[in-house]
């Protein structure tokens, strides 16, 4: 009998060293608890801002290819207007008004009419004036001799 009391003296002094102690336990694992979970979101928010950031690296991807374009379209209009430029300096003439002259053959005369027609200028109506660029490939094409080259 003495065994068993002191038995149960021994087991009540370790729970109430355990009780004692609980709230310094419990200090403890939350100190340690705290900061894992602020890691834990701290990572969350992390990865959260590196997927903005992708997304917004790949829209300025897109804004860049646009801005290429739009820069060689520039360069190409800055060209034209260069080609406009030296053109007037070498004497042509920038002519708004123009008209389109169609030659007709003596061979495509009415069958009905018996007397003889010359070829000769003939405006057609609603023609397009060719642009710019075509009346240069025009004038450099009848500077290097024209039907000559076919």
């Amino acid at each position: 009998m003495i065994y068993q009391e002191i038995n149960k003296q021994k087991i009540a002094k370790k729970k109430s060293q355990i009780d004692e102690n609980f709230p310094a336990i419990l200090i403890l694992i939350l100190l340690l608890a705290i900061p894992l979970v602020g890691v834990a979101l701290l990572q969350g928010q992390v990865s959260s801002l590196s997927l903005r950031l992708a997304d917004k690296n790949r829209i300025l991807q897109i804004e860049d290819e646009k801005l290429r374009q739009l820069n060689y379209q520039l360069k190409e209009l800055q060209s034209l207007q260069k080609v406009e430029e030296v053109a007037l300096s070498l004497g042509l003439v920038n002519n708004n008004n123009t008209e389109v002259v169609v030659l007709i053959p003596p061979n495509a005369r009415p069958a009905a009419s018996p007397e003889r027609i010359d070829a000769g200028p003939a405006s057609v109506a609603g023609a397009v004036p060719a642009s710019l660029f075509d009346r240069l490939l025009d004038f450099f094409y009848g500077l290097l001799g024209g039907s000559e080259l076919l």
